[in-house]
């Protein structure tokens, strides 16, 4: 079970992590989806889904390439798609599920566990979306709750969202960070040494504007990479020393991360990826101490944790990172426990030691 692929990011990227790393012919898992942007997927990824919901599909309502379409106003409807899918025939069932995917209703003796990049936010974290109408939001968490006792297990991508779990559904959780592709990146190209690097989205609580603030006179460049609503504002006063480019090819992406002497990353996170990412590429992060950074950047070795988002602290952690030495390989190995690799081996014995306890396995 998976809410919907509107592209390959990170929670489609573990999707196909599981379905191509812990399962293989002929037992490779069909997948169920409420939407799918097929074309932005993997041929062998967007093969396997097998089912997703018709409403979604129709012309003006379906996403159509990056054209996002009209699907997410069919939110009222998901939690039903979802508990209505057809699942008597299997015996291990594995929603990723950071929305309705946890809706799901296997049969009561098959193996039920829920990867969760969060619990569902439009009913528990209204701060990080205020368009839900407060009768609506009480509806989905009455639903999210009641579908939060189903799974026989939870498994949380960050310490964060495993406090989340025990906060809002009284259930505990392991941890198993969910899959980077740290390969994409090397730490043996040469810096440079004034050159900090942000990759994100223009929106508020990524805090674009503290970052443009804290380089506002400081003797070092700032490339942010990224689209959002925050973008056009920030360029009408942006100071020389910052710049602002869209969205980057991937292999022209790594490269930006393999040239930077530091990567900022001032947002609570669920996990954050670009965090690792910097990491493989040999560069070390300045970070808001909390969410997944907690969890990635270890302060003063990894890079510098600053514990609020304020304008003067991100300037002078910026300051001390640009003033010592960082060992490349260190930051490229810390970045490793964060691999595909990892994440295979930590999710499946999860998986395996669920599935002995319910018998599937001989």
């Amino acid at each position: 079970m998976h809410d919907w692929f509107q592209g390959y990011h990170g929670a489609e990227r573990t999707v196909e992590a599981i379905r191509s790393g812990l399962f293989s012919p002929p037992n490779a898992p069909d997948v169920f989806t409420f939407h799918a942007a097929r074309e932005l997927l993997p041929h062998a990824l967007a093969k396997s889904i097998v089912r997703e919901s018709r409403l979604a599909r129709l012309p003006g309502v379906r996403q159509r390439g990056e054209d996002p379409g009209r699907w997410r106003y069919l939110v009222p409807l998901m939690p039903g798609y979802f508990q209505r899918l057809p699942l008597e025939p299997y015996d291990l069932v594995i929603a990723t599920s950071h929305a309705f995917a946890v809706q799901a209703r296997p049969r009561p003796s098959a193996a039920f566990l829920c990867y969760c990049f969060t619990p569902l936010r439009y009913a528990w974290l209204p701060e990080t979306d205020r368009r839900m109408p407060g009768p609506m939001r009480e509806r989905l968490r009455r639903l999210d709750l009641e579908a939060s006792r189903r799974p026989d297990a939870y498994v949380a991508i960050s310490g964060a969202v495993r406090e989340r779990i025990r906060r809002f559904y009284g259930r505990d959780a392991d941890v198993v960070h969910p899959p980077v592709e740290v390969g994409d990146f090397s730490p043996t190209r040469e810096k440079d040494p004034a050159r900090f690097l942000w990759v994100h989205r223009f929106v508020s609580y990524k805090r674009p504007e503290v970052v443009v603030e804290a380089f506002r006179g400081l003797p070092y460049r700032l490339t942010m990479v990224g689209v959002g609503p925050l973008a056009a504002r920030l360029e009408r006063d942006l100071p020389s020393n910052v710049e602002i480019l869209p969205w980057l090819p991937r292999r022209q992406l790594a490269r930006r991360f393999e040239e930077s002497s530091g990567f900022l990353h001032i947002a609570e996170e669920d996990f954050g990826i670009s965090m690792v990412e910097a990491l493989a590429a040999g560069t070390p992060v300045v970070a808001l101490a909390a969410g997944g950074a907690v969890d990635i950047v270890r302060d003063g070795v990894d890079g510098i944790l600053v514990e609020r988002p304020e304008v003067d602290r991100v300037r002078d952690a910026v300051r001390r990172l640009a003033s010592r030495e960082w060992d490349r390989g260190a930051l490229a190995a810390r970045a490793q426990e964060f691999s595909r690799l990892q994440f295979v081996e930590r999710l499946g014995a999860r998986v395996s030691a669920l599935a002995e306890t319910r018998g599937l396995y001989p």
